[in-house]
């Protein structure tokens, strides 16, 4: 196999990856965004937002290719490299995303226990 097919093949496959996570990811985030940002249109926008961002950045790190030589042993484990790297673009926004994510819920409930308090002490 030449080059251009070991890359096309990987890319190829991190591709359906990304999308394959979107897909499992997509509502569960959209319910998680309603709640956060208090309504559909917002929440919508950010998910499509973070579901690009999540493809984008996992391709280019698929796209990290530079072959040593034009073995087949050096293409196929060139190839293996580049799947390693889109997996790791894709894990590595999924954790940013998540962090993200989990930031903005710590601090909403600690402002919705906040107020709840202040609510308490008015009465």
């Amino acid at each position: 196999m030449t080059e251009t097919v070991y890359f096309l093949f990987g890319f190829t496959i991190c591709t359906l990856i990304a999308v394959g996570i979107i897909v499992i990811i997509h509502r569960k985030l959209l319910v998680l965004l309603i709640d956060l940002c208090q309504g559909e249109a917002r929440a919508l926008f950010w998910t499509y937002a973070i579901e690009v961002w999540f493809f984008l950045y996992s391709i280019s790190s698929s796209l990290r290719w530079n072959p040593d030589g034009d073995s087949g042993r050096q293409l196929f484990f060139t190839s293996v490299k580049q799947l390693k790297d889109g997996i790791h673009g894709m894990s590595t926004a999924l954790i940013i995303v998540s962090v993200g994510l989990l930031a903005f819920v710590m601090i909403r409930k600690f402002i919705t226990s906040e107020l709840k308090e202040l609510r308490r002490d008015e009465t």
